[in-house]
């Protein structure tokens, strides 16, 4: 399960409203929140995902590249990477991972599984 920020992490929240079970979900989630477009494209280097602003295409990051060469590894690590908070601020986190640090720093966290 993965929770799903926008712009800033934020602790003391209601994480349930947040929650998507996959990283694909969470994915689809930060992407279309941006306004982009993707696509998964194959390379003499390996792989990367292309975004494209949909409203200014001008405006579309820069490629996210993997040196991974099997399709479903190259696809898992490219959006594991978009989902870091370099789309416009958009971070998705491992919801035991966020429960983990949020307890250790003694920071309220409501909802969630």
């Amino acid at each position: 399960m993965y929770l799903v920020f926008a712009e800033e992490i934020e602790t003391d929240a209601d994480i349930s409203r947040r929650a998507v079970e996959t990283l694909e979900q969470a994915f689809a989630q930060i992407v279309c929140r941006c306004g982009f477009n993707y696509h998964f494209e194959h390379g003499a280097e390996g792989w990367a995902l292309v975004l494209t602003d949909v409203e200014r295409p001008d405006c579309s990051p820069e490629p996210i590249l993997t040196t991974y060469t099997k399709p479903r590894d190259a696809q898992h690590d490219l959006m594991s990477q978009a989902v870091d908070g370099r789309l416009r601020g958009h971070v998705a986190v491992d919801a035991a991972v966020f429960r983990r640090r949020t307890a250790s720093a003694g920071l309220p966290v409501h909802g969630g599984h």
